[in-house]
């Protein structure tokens, strides 16, 4: 972890600020991830970035989904309020299904990309930096 990382470990999470607004968020192993679970996701990191705006990487662990209801809520507009773009890295064909459900049926109001690893999530998350100017 560079001099610029800071982690924040909670029980479906771990949280982890990469740089200025910055955040991956990697969903633990063998979880059924509720909307609990997402809301405090979104509780630490506005705490971590005082109200900013983030761009969000996320991935998922082995045997771990994310509940409808936590999905709806990680679509809602309070989380776009947090979160300016999103970059999830799909681990299996399976998964790859589910961020496709998320991304088509609930439609966040904000730019969502699926990578096959983090290296190119992460290059097309530092082209979304113009999302986080304020007005």
């Amino acid at each position: 972890m560079s001099a610029l990382e800071h982690q924040v470990d909670l029980s479906a999470c771990t949280l982890t600020f990469l740089e200025d607004q910055v955040v991956h968020a990697h969903f633990k192993d063998g979880l059924q991830v509720g909307p609990e679970d997402v809301q405090c996701m979104f509780d630490a990191a506005e705490r971590r970035l005082q109200g900013r705006k983030m761009l969000l990487m996320v991935t998922v662990g082995v045997g771990s989904s994310l509940t409808n209801e936590a999905r709806v809520h990680a679509a809602s507009e309070a989380s776009n309020r947090l979160i300016a773009a999103d970059a999830i890295v799909v681990r299996d064909l399976g998964h790859q299904f589910a961020a496709n459900v998320f991304v088509r049926h609930h439609r966040p109001g904000r730019p969502i990309r699926m990578f096959p690893d983090r290296e190119s999530a992460l290059e097309w998350l530092l082209q979304q930096r113009h999302l986080l100017e304020t007005p």
